[in-house]
């Protein structure tokens, strides 16, 4: 019994890390397409529950938006659409009122990309988004801390 659960665990891994380079294989097409066109300004939204998103937003030499996609889901079926609605408008200046026919993460994701095409421009490095699982691992940790604090009369 413990065998066969040993077995299907390692067949599940490797069927996921094999989706997971078909999707990486997916961003790297979407993204050489529209790197060949121009910039390209990438915004992420990663999630465990929710819909992790990705926007890859094709800039002309005046920052305006040419061509624009997306990618969003929770499993790594998720392929790359076409996002209209932003085709001519200037990255620096998209707002919230831009984003109101987007859902809540996808606008985010373009403020993402928004943010990091500034940071870029810049001369600026961009900070790694941690990943859910790191967040969450990161507030045992800090949980732990504090409580191991408080045991040794220990005050922040």
């Amino acid at each position: 019994m413990l065998i066969m659960l040993i077995i299907f665990a390692a067949i599940g891994f490797v069927v996921q890390y094999i989706l997971g380079l078909l999707q990486i294989k997916n961003f790297t097409k979407n993204y050489t397409q529209l790197r060949e066109k121009g910039r390209v300004a990438i915004g992420r939204r990663p999630a465990i529950v929710k819909s992790g998103t990705l926007v890859l937003l094709q800039l002309n030499n005046k920052n305006e938006i040419e061509d624009a996609r997306y990618m969003q889901g929770v499993t790594v079926f998720s392929k790359f659409k076409p996002l209209k609605g932003l085709e001519g408008k200037k990255l620096q200046k998209v707002n919230a009122s831009d984003l109101e026919d987007y859902n809540k993460l996808l606008g985010k994701a373009i403020l993402d990309a928004q943010n990091t095409f500034h940071v870029i421009e810049n001369g600026g490095e961009i900070a790694q988004i941690p990943s859910p699982m790191m967040k969450a691992v990161r507030k045992v940790n800090g949980m732990f801390k504090k409580e191991r604090g408080l045991k040794h009369g220990l005050h922040r």
